[in-house]
C-alpha cells in the first residue's frame, strides 16, 4: 500500500508550493472580500498539507482547513457533497467519525484535478460552510491550472 501511495504521489502533477500558495491566498482574499476572516489549506493527492495559511483576523487555529482538504482528496468529492452524504450514509459517517484527526466532511473543500488526475485539495475554514465553499471555488476559478472535476 505504501508503495502505491508513493507511486501515486510521484506521478501526480502538482500542486507546487507556488500554486498552493496562490490557491490558498486566493481563497482567503475571496473571503476577505465578503468580510470573512478565514484559514485555507492545500494538500497533495495523498492528503498531506502543502500549505496551511491563517488569514489576518481568523478566529481559530488553522486545524479544520487541512482536514477538510484531505477529506475532499480521500473521497474525491467536494465537502458540500460529503457533508450531505455524512447525514444519510451511516457507514460513511462512521468512517469520518473514526478519524477526526484526519477527516472533516464539511462544505468549503474541493478536490483539485489537473489533466484529469487527482492532484490535491483546497479547503477554507472558520466561516459558514456555504461561504467557505464559495471562496474555495472562486480561488480555483481564478487560475486555469486546476479544475474541481476530472
Amino acid at each position: 500500500m505504501l508503495a502505491f501511495v508513493l507511486m501515486l504521489a510521484a506521478s501526480t502533477p502538482g500542486p507546487t508550493l507556488e500554486e498552493s500558495l496562490n490557491l490558498a491566498r486566493g481563497a482567503i482574499r475571496a473571503c476577505q472580500a465578503k468580510g470573512q476572516h478565514v484559514s485555507a489549506s492545500v494538500v497533495d493527492a495523498t492528503g498531506v498539507p502543502i500549505v496551511v495559511l491563517r488569514g489576518d483576523g481568523a478566529p481559530k487555529p488553522p486545524v479544520a482547513a487541512p482536514r477538510k482538504a484531505a477529506t475532499a482528496v480521500a473521497f474525491e468529492a467536494p465537502g458540500s457533497v460529503l457533508e450531505a452524504r455524512e447525514k444519510v450514509d451511516p457507514e460513511f459517517a462512521a468512517i469520518i467519525a473514526a478519524r477526526p484527526e484526519v477527516y472533516n466532511a464539511h462544505g468549503g473543500s474541493l478536490p483539485l484535478y489537473r489533466r484529469g488526475q487527482l492532484a490535491g485539495g483546497l479547503a477554507v475554514a472558520d466561516t459558514s460552510h456555504e461561504i467557505a465553499d464559495a471562496c474555495a471555488r472562486a480561488a480555483v476559478e481564478d487560475q486555469s491550472i486546476y479544475t474541481i472535476t476530472p
